[in-house]
């Protein structure tokens, strides 16, 4: 696979996940309103922490993006986690339960997406090296 083309694709998909998550956490937050009446009204506010949670996902995604060995990425996923539980689980355990379930998964089904793509891009490749293109021009003995 080209390496522009692999770079197109996986932006295009982390892209699109973020754009997933964009929406999915909308439809949460109107969930959890409707169900608990409001972000404060257990005394526990987010804050400006949300904020911080969604621009380090966008930066990920777009580092994940860029790196093209799969542990770097992987690793860099797990660093996200991580940084999310250490910050979350204390105070807000069950946001911290959210936000590492969605922007994990939505990064790491981005990831798997992508190195599917990759993996059938490059079995094809070699299946076309390995078979003659037409029976015609085969060599009779």
């Amino acid at each position: 696979m080209n390496i522009y083309v692999r770079f197109a694709m996986c932006l295009a998909f982390h892209a699109a996940g973020c754009v997933a998550y964009a929406f999915l956490n909308d439809a949460v937050v109107v969930a959890y309103k409707a169900f608990n009446g409001g972000f404060t009204t257990r005394g526990v506010g987010i804050g400006i922490a949300h904020y911080m949670f969604i621009y380090i996902f966008f930066g990920v995604n777009a580092l994940v993006a860029v790196f093209p060995n799969l542990w770097a990425k992987l690793g860099l996923l797990a660093l996200m986690v991580a940084w999310i539980l250490f910050m979350m689980v204390p105070d807000n355990p069950l946001r911290a339960l959210f936000y590492t379930v969605a922007q994990g998964g939505v990064t790491l089904l981005a990831i798997l997406v992508t190195q599917v793509i990759e993996l059938r891009w490059e079995k094809r490749a070699l299946m076309r090296q390995a078979l003659p293109a037409s029976p015609a021009q085969e060599v009779v003995a």
